[in-house]
C-alpha cells in the first residue's frame, strides 16, 4: 500500500538516488515515508539501506539504538527488517545528548556505503521545534551531507530548517504534507511502544559476567583511571562515613563509588582534605539497571544489555544480554537510561552522573 500524494517525490529520488534525510515533527509519517521508499527502491532492484536513527521510537533494533538495515525485498513493517549494524546512542531523547545522535547517523550511514548501498535513507527523530532542535537537524543534515531533504509537516514547522539549507547547491529539497490517515499518538503510548520494544528485545537475553580488566569503559569514570591504594579508601570512609565500594585517581580528579550518597557536609570535607573540587561520588545502586551497549575491538556495538550488578572489589560486572558469548566484548558503553528487562524504563541519568 502506497501513499498517492508521495509517489511523485518517490519517484524523483528514485531516478536520482543518494543520501536522503528525512525530517517532520512527531507522527507526521515519516517512517511510513521511508519505508514506502525504500519498498520502490527495492521493487526496482536498487541496493538500498535504512538508517533508523529516531532513537525514541525505533523500528531497526531496540530504543536508544541506531539501526542499519540493507532491505532487498519490500515490508510491510520496517520492523520486519533485519538489523545488519546498530550504533548505541544510550537515550531516548537527542536532548542532552546531541552529540552520538549525530555520529551515530554519520558512522550507520557510512557503512551502508560500504556495502555498497546507492539510496541510503535516514530516518530522524520526531524533535524539530526549539533552538536545540534546530542545532541538531542542522548539524545532522550537514554531517551527512544528503543529496535530497525530505520535509514532511502540517504548519510550516519545518520552513526554518528548509529556509537553512535552500541555498545548498547540493540538496534537493522535498516539501510534503502530512497525509490525513497520520493520526497523532499520546505520549503514554509511545512510551507504552517503547516498553515492549525492550521488552521483545530481552525476550530469552542471559546472564553473563564480564571482568573490568577485560573491557574499556565509556560514557563513565568508572574503570577509566588508577584505583586507589586500600589506606586511602579507609581514609574516605572514614570521612564519608560510609562504605566505599570503589576509588579511583581520574586525571586530577577522583572517582568514588558509595554505598550511600553523603551529606553536602562531608563531600565539601572531602574536597578540602583531597585538595580538588574535581570529585565525582556515586552511589553503587546507580549502575544497577543501567542500559549499556557492548561493543567489539573495532568499537562496533554488537548488542545492549543491562547491568544487574557490579562487584566493584571483584572487578566484574554482571550483565544481560541475548548475546550468546561476550567473548568479543571489548568496550561497556553506558547510557543515560535505566531500564528493566521487562521494558519499564526508570529515573534517567544526567551527563557525567556516573
Amino acid at each position: 500500500m502506497s501513499t498517492p500524494q508521495w509517489q511523485e517525490c518517490i519517484s524523483s529520488i528514485i531516478e536520482n538516488p543518494g543520501l536522503v534525510v528525512v525530517v517532520g515533527n512527531t507522527d507526521t509519517g515519516k517512517t511510513t515515508f521511508c519505508m514506502e521508499l525504500v519498498n520502490a527502491a527495492a521493487a526496482l532492484g536498487l541496493k538500498s539501506a535504512l538508517v533508523d536513527a529516531d532513537i525514541g521510537q525505533s523500528d531497526i533494533g531496540p530504543p536508544g539504538t541506531i539501526g542499519l538495515a540493507l532491505p532487498t525485498e519490500p515490508v510491510e513493517r520496517l520492523s520486519d527488517l533485519h538489523i545488519r549494524r546498530m550504533y548505541f546512542a544510550g537515550a531516548t531523547s537527542p536532548v542532552g545528548n546531541m552529540l552520538p545522535s549525530v555520529v551515530g547517523a554519520k558512522k550507520m550511514a557510512d557503512e551502508a556505503r560500504e556495502h555498497g548501498a546507492s539510496l541510503i535513507v535516514v530516518d530522524t527523530t520526531g524533535l524539530v521545534r526549539g533552538i536545540i532542535a534546530r542545532k541538531l537537524k542542522t548539524l545532522k543534515i550537514d554531517l551527512l551531507a544528503p543529496q535530497h531533504i525530505v520535509a514532511i509537516q502540517r504548519d510550516r514547522e519545518i520552513e526554518p530548517l528548509i529556509t537553512a539549507f535552500s541555498k545548498v547547491e547540493k540538496n534537493v529539497i522535498h516539501t510534503l504534507s502530512v497525509p490525513p490517515l497520520v493520526r497523532q499518538k499520546s505520549l503514554e503510548l509511545r512510551a507504552a511502544r517503547r516498553r515492549l520494544r525492550y521488552a521483545k528485545h530481552f525476550e530469552g537475553a542471559e546472564s553473563h559476567v564480564i571482568r573490568l580488566d577485560d573491557v574499556g569503559c565509556w560514557g563513565t569514570w568508572l574503570n577509566t583511571g588508577t584505583p586507589l591504594p586500600w589506606q586511602r579508601v579507609r581514609f574516605l570512609e572514614r570521612v564519608l562515613k560510609t562504605r566505599v565500594l570503589h576509588a579511583e585517581s581520574v586525571g586530577r580528579g577522583f572517582y568514588i563509588v558509595v554505598d550511600r550518597a553523603p551529606e553536602p557536609p562531608e563531600a565539601a570535607l572531602i574536597e578540602e582534605q583531597l585538595g580538588t573540587r574535581e570529585i565525582s561520588i556515586v552511589p553503587g545502586s546507580t549502575f544497577t539497571n543501567a542500559y549499556i551497549g557492548l561493543a567489539d575491538s573495532r568499537a562496533n556495538t554488537m548488542d545492549v544489555g543491562i547491568v544487574q550488578a557490579i562487584e566493584f572489589r571483584q572487578r566484574y560486572v554482571s550483565i544481560i544480554t541475548k548475546l550468546k558469548s561476550i567473548a568479543p566484548v571489548r568496550i561497556i558503553q553506558f547510557g543515560l537510561m535505566r531500564v528493566k528487562p521487562d521494558g519499564t524504563e526508570l529515573a534517567k541519568l544526567r551527563p557525567g552522573e556516573i
